[in-house]
């Protein structure tokens, strides 16, 4: 009965280890690819080169979405406006909501 209980508590924690990389796998490849967005717009790179006509069109359902929010064509520092920096500010939210709704391990 207890080795049941064992294998069953590492087959869950397989799992969980699983789940955990293959979310921090996603959230790295988002995350990369909207900081390289907020970077083709600082440096002003138009959709006509393949880089930001791959990147835009990445990210256009995004900011096609975000752009019915008050205010959203707003420049606030050079070429941002203000749905470049809500993408950006997404990633550190995002890692602070993992931050905050993950178990604390008491073993050592």
């Amino acid at each position: 009965m207890l080795e049941q209980a064992e294998r069953r508590r590492i087959q869950m924690s397989t799992r969980s280890q699983l789940a955990t990389e293959l979310l921090l796998t996603c959230f790295a490849l988002v995350g990369s690819i909207i900081v390289l967005r907020t970077l083709l717009v600082v440096l002003d790179i138009s959709d006509r080169i393949w880089i930001g006509e791959f990147i835009y069109g990445l990210t256009r359902p995004v900011t096609s979405l975000l752009d019915f929010l008050p205010g959203a064509e707003r420049e606030l520092y050079r070429n941002l406006t203000t749905v470049d920096l809500t993408l950006l500010t997404l990633i550190p939210l995002f890692l602070l909501g993992i931050i905050a709704t993950g178990r604390g391990t008491d073993s050592l």
